[in-house]
């Protein structure tokens, strides 16, 4: 297992692979699936609770995935361990939305995230939010418009669904993106 401690496998920075983040990644679905999408691609995983860690580490192994790797650890505090400038994509897909107005501080997506993928993505790169509470939607949208650096942008690329896309889905319930992209350097 990969800890906080070395955040990346050896030798994906010096590959110049594309990398893609997926922050908060539960039990893997999305990542692994993405990284059968994208053989070309690293995903790396980030998620707080080992049992999740270990049995989607179990998965990429037996799939055997060179491509996709987990980290165990908080999401905002293990993404500010990492380089500048390396991700071409990072997902948080939905995250808890303590909804309690008490608990707001408590969300994931606040502006210091916000400026910390900022950090992480290089030119060009994209951010990518989803959630299922429309309220939490329009506080993402809020803060995203207090960084500077990254526009609002279409996105167009098929992604598969998450655990709790497919829920959602079968319930009816609507899913709110925000997709971001920081400007490519010119």
């Amino acid at each position: 297992m990969i800890t906080d401690a070395s955040p990346l496998p050896a030798g994906w920075i010096e590959s110049g692979r594309p990398l893609e983040i997926d922050v908060g990644c539960h039990k893997g679905l999305f990542l692994a699936e993405m990284a059968a999408l994208y053989p070309d691609r690293n995903f790396l995983g980030i998620e707080r609770q080992a049992e999740r860690v270990e049995r989607t580490n179990r998965k990429i192994q037996r799939l055997e995935m060179r491509n996709a790797a987990v980290i165990c650890g908080e999401g905002h505090e293990t993404l500010r361990t990492l380089p500048s400038e390396v991700a071409d994509h990072i997902h948080v897909l939905f995250p808890d939305p303590w909804p309690k107005r008490r608990h707001h501080i408590r969300r994931l997506i606040q502006p210091s995230f916000i400026e910390t993928c900022l950090r992480l993505l290089k030119p060009g790169g994209i951010l990518r939010l989803v959630t299922d509470d429309e309220p939490y939607a329009r506080d993402v949208r809020i803060h995203a418009a207090t960084v500077p650096g990254l526009v609002e942008c279409p996105d167009d690329r098929e992604y598969p669904l998450t655990e709790f896309q497919k829920k959602f889905l079968v319930d009816g319930r609507p899913v709110y993106a925000l997709i971001l992209r920081k400007p490519d350097n010119d």
